[in-house]
Formats: C-alpha cells, structure tokens, sequence
C-alpha cells in the first residue's frame, strides 16, 4: 500500500502535466482579432458541403474574406426646380444611372460612390450656398451645375477650396482659365454657328433676337450676332429681359415688343431668335404669338427651351405654326456608345433621354473613372488627371470622346436639330435634323422635312 507523501507527490505531478497539455493546446488556439479602419468593411462567406451518400455525415469547408470598401460621395447641383426644371429632373436620373453604372465597373477596385443631389433652381445664390453645404459635409467633387449663372457664382469658392465640379453650363463669357472647373457640352459659340448655318440653310437674311439678361443669354446672343455675319445675315436687334420670375410676364413683353419694332415687316426673309430657359420662354412665346409682325415669321429656339413642358404648353401650336426650331448638343446618334447609354437611360428612367442627358452622364462618370483608375480621391490630382484626358481624349462616354480645350471646355462639337410638328393632331417635339460639328453639315432627318421647307 503507497504511503500517503506518495500519493500527495503522485497527484501534484498530475496537476502540473494536466496544466502543462492545457497551456500547449491554448498556444495552438488562434487568437481572435477585430480589423479597424476609416472604410466600411465587407465580409463574404462561402460554404461548400459534400456529401458522399445519404447515410455519411456531412462536411462543410468555409471561407471567410474581409475587402475594404471605400465611399466616395459625389455632390450634385440641379434645377430640380425653376425654369429648367424639366432638364435638372431628368438629369438627375441621368447622374444617378451614372452612379448605378460606376458601382457595378469599379466593384473590384473597393469603391462606392454616392450620390447627394441638391436644388439649385439655377438661382446663383442658391448654387453658392449649395455648394457651401456639400463642402461643410466634406464633399469635393461636384456635378451638373446647369446655369452659367450659377457658375459665375460659385467659380471663385470652388477654385479656392479645390472643389473640382464638372458642369453642364455653356456661355462662351465663362470661356477663361477655369482651374478645377470642366464642362461637358461645347460653349455656346458652337452653337451660334449651328445656328447661324441653319439660317443660311433656310434663306434667313434678317433675325431679331429676345434673350434673358443673364450670363448664358448675353453669351449666347453676343455668339450668334458674331457668327452671322459669315453669311451675310443681319441681326437688326437683341432686346434682353429680366429673367426674374418677379418680372415675368411684363419683362419679356416689352422686349417681344420692341423685337417686333425692330422688325418692321414680316417676309420669308425674316427670324425671331427667342434665347430662353423654359419658363420665361413660355412668355415669350404668349407675348409673340399675337404680335401682328413676328406671328409671321420663322422661329428659333436654344438648348434651354427645346424640349421645354411649359414653351409647348404656353403656345405649341403657335410654335408648330412658325416651323419652330432649335438645336442642342448632341453625340451622333449612331454612336454605339450613345445607343448603349440611349437603352440603358430608358430602362433605368422611364423614358428616352433628351437634350443634355447624355452630356449629365458624363458630367459624373468622367469623375467616377478618374477616381477609380487613379485610386485617388484629391481634387488636385483628379484636375490633372481630366487635364491630361481632356488632351489626348482618353475617356469616351455617352458624348463619345472627350476632348477639353485650355479652358476645360469641350471640343468638337456636334447638335441635334429639334422642332416642333403636329403629330396626330397634337404638337410635339421631333428630331428634325442633324449638324455634323466636324463637317459643317446640315443632315435633315424624314420627319423633319416639311419643317426645313419654305
């Protein structure tokens, strides 16, 4: 029988190997850990089972992989009300798609974008304060801006704080060094001289103009009396308005007024210019529809008001009357990459894109691209970037190439002609017709003819 030192021995001994095994096996154990960063994390889990017959046991095999995700959020600045509202809401959607569009290309690449869209209402207080807002949020990359107005305003805040913005706006008064500052569609000397051949082509020789007194509207009207005088046309006067809605309808009145002053007598030689966004153009188109001189003559419209709701609920028939006409920028429509963008936007909208759509688009993606190829999200090294591209036309979009002259301001440009024609007995907007930027030439399309006849 052992004594009892030797068991007390014995059993000490077993608890020093018993502690010994257990440390050994919690060595072996992995430790558990948390990963922390600045990004929002994802983890993707997968499980594989095999099963050899219906009475074995199961075995499951998972795998667990963590991938930093990167939010980058993109402001933008729409007239989601006012007198473009019917481009800022349809915009929008364009943005969005764009965004829908970049989340699913740069997947790989750990980044999201999002979108913080905003009103404007093209009023250039608002835009500034806008912006202010999104760069209080630590927003620094900014779409859409549509008025011209509202980039006069809000120029010098951007290129201060380094708030690259990519905008839609088009008067040739902004065609300065615009550091941090790009715009997608052409300015609007190209499309004076759109214009301007579409009067030659139809035998104008005398044009009267009404413009909203605004950056854009002085811009463009300065544009299309330069680009006349190619052909020999006389612009025999330009009345502006105040584009206030406090002032509408009396403002643009009086200008319809003396326009038609101006005019003297109607003849098929003669054209009213009417420079408008939709609203105002609405008042323009009341005040002239009754005018006993320009109720006679060819009408003309801009980019800002084909398309427009309220210009073809304030007069559509009188529009279609005058074989009213317009032209806006456009990629060739059988641009492959246009057709793509033109299915896609009508599946993910609603409804066919028209006028700047395609032109917001890229407004949003030519950011987006720069962002997910240089992994950087730093104005600065994004503005050189769009620099860089802008020579060499190194990102093709909806618009197709993109080429930036020395004032970030889109080249070689192409327009769409649009009209307005009675179609089964109602006045609606129609493709009529296609101006080749590099060619100078006018296509007409088969629904645009009678409105190309005299």
């Amino acid at each position: 029988m052992a004594s009892k030192t030797g068991i007390i021995i014995g059993v000490v001994v077993l608890v020093i190997i018993i502690a010994a095994v257990a440390a050994y096996l919690a060595s072996q154990r992995p430790a558990s850990s948390a990963y922390v960063s600045a990004t929002t994390t994802t983890t993707q889990s997968t499980a594989t089972t095999t099963t050899t017959s219906p009475q074995s046991t199961a075995t499951a095999t998972t795998s667990t992989t963590t991938q930093a995700v990167q939010t980058v959020t993109i402001g933008a600045l729409l007239p989601l009300t006012g007198a473009l509202q019917f481009m800022g809401t349809s915009g929008q959607c364009a943005i969005q798609l764009a965004v829908h569009d970049a989340n699913q290309m740069f997947a790989s690449k750990g980044i999201q974008f999002q979108l913080v869209a905003q009103d404007s209402a093209c009023d250039p207080n608002t835009a500034l304060q806008k912006l202010q807002t999104l760069y209080s949020q630590g927003i620094r990359f900014v779409v859409g801006l549509t008025c011209s107005s509202e980039l006069s305003a809000v120029k010098s805040f951007a290129e201060q704080n380094h708030i690259l913005i990519t905008s839609i706006s088009t008067s040739p008064l902004l065609a300065i060094p615009k550091p941090y500052l790009f715009r997608l569609p052409p300015t609007d000397n190209a499309q004076a001289k759109v214009l301007a051949a579409l009067y030659h082509f139809l035998g104008i020789k005398r044009v009267v103009i009404v413009y909203r007194s605004d950056a854009w509207g002085q811009g463009l009207t300065s544009a299309i009396i330069n680009a006349t005088k190619a052909y020999g046309i006389t612009v025999v006067g330009a009345f502006g308005y105040d584009p206030s809605p406090s002032a509408m309808p009396a403002a643009e009145q009086a200008a319809v007024q003396k326009a038609s002053q101006a005019l003297g007598t109607p003849g098929p030689d003669a054209a009213f210019e009417i420079v408008s966004f939709d609203q105002d153009g609405a008042a323009v188109v009341q005040a002239a529809m009754n005018d006993p001189v320009l109720s006679k003559v060819r009408w003309f419209g801009t980019d800002s008001n084909v398309y427009g709701t309220a210009i073809m609920q304030a007069g559509g028939q009188a529009l279609a009357a005058a074989k009213f006409m317009g032209a806006v920028a456009s990629p060739n429509p059988n641009d492959p990459h246009y057709i793509q963008f033109a299915q896609e936007f009508k599946q993910f909208c609603g409804h066919a894109p028209t006028g700047y759509d395609p032109y917001y688009y890229d407004t949003a993606m030519i950011v987006m691209e720069a962002i997910a190829q240089t992994g950087s999200t730093d104005p600065t090294v994004i503005n050189s970037v769009l620099e860089q591209w802008g020579k060499n036309g190194t990102y093709v979009g909806a618009t197709g190439p993109v080429y930036f002259d020395q004032y970030h301001d889109r080249m070689y440009a192409s327009y769409l002609i649009v009209g307005v024609a009675i179609v089964n007995g109602t006045p609606t907007w129609i493709n009529a017709g296609f101006y080749n930027g590099t060619t100078g030439q006018i296509t007409v399309f088969p629904q645009g003819q009678p409105l190309f006849s005299s």
